[in-house]
């Protein structure tokens, strides 16, 4: 009895092991990870990056693998993406490419994501995810802003001063901060070496907003909005700054 018990458990185990064997070595199809960083130029209008995708084995024809998006792990709007309903893996190879196009619309430095998921009814399958950015080929600059219990007063610009002063990033017009009451805005922008300047304002004149603009964990210019007198009338803090 116990010998037949023995060989009952070094059965189970050998059968284990070839279930878990062939699952190692299964037809599959995958992305090229599980997630992908997809940098995009500033501006730019229908971008291409292919998305390589994988099998693990190789055939004599070409095989068809339908792409879908999975709405609820997706946050990039679907605006500024178009992507092909099905990749090809070509015959005699385990590789194909999918072309995601990407227009920078409202694209960032925040990563928004656009979740894949490859479905067949022959092959195991994969998912990814792609992380898709604005590109910054200068340098990232950060403006963050501490509000009081009054965010709707302020605004901010940030001007080009390598000539005539321009503005070329602002926000907070219109009181869009009311929510924001004693908390916090922060934003990125990509920047070209040279001289800019911040304004930060405050509708009312009490002041209070606190704003500091800096490169990774170096602080190029921290400033707290003043009250003004009498307290009613607008006012201002101004600093400029240089990007290396």
């Amino acid at each position: 009895m116990k010998k037949a018990f023995l060989l009952s458990i070094i059965l189970a185990f050998g059968l284990v092991s070839c279930e878990e064997e062939d699952i190692e070595t299964a037809n599959r199809v995958s992305f090229e990870n599980d997630t992908v960083l997809i940098q995009v130029p500033r501006d730019a209008v229908d971008f291409e990056r292919p998305v390589a995708v994988y099998t693990t084995t190789i055939s004599s024809v070409d095989r068809q693998f339908q792409v879908i998006i999975n709405e609820d792990e997706t946050t990039l709007n679907s605006d500024e993406y178009s992507l092909p309903s099905s990749v090809t893996v070509p015959a005699n190879s385990n590789k194909g490419e999918l072309i995601l196009t990407v227009s920078d619309i409202s694209l960032s430095f925040e990563p928004q994501t656009l979740a894949l998921e490859l479905v067949s009814d022959e092959i195991f399958t994969g998912n990814a995810i792609l992380n898709v950015t604005e590109r910054c080929d200068d340098t990232i600059t950060a403006l963050n802003l501490v509000f009081d219990d009054w965010a709707e007063e302020a605004y901010w610009e940030i001007y080009d001063l390598s000539g005539t002063p321009v503005i070329i990033f602002s926000g907070g017009q219109g009181g869009v901060y009311t929510d924001l009451d004693n908390s916090e805005f922060n934003a990125e922008f990509c920047l070209e070496s040279g001289d800019y300047g911040i304004v930060v304002y405050d509708t009312y004149g009490d002041g209070g907003t606190v704003y500091t603009v800096s490169v990774g964990e170096t602080v190029l210019t921290s400033a707290t909005v003043p009250g003004g007198s009498p307290g009613t009338a607008p006012t201002s803090s101004s600093a400029v700054f240089n990007i290396e």
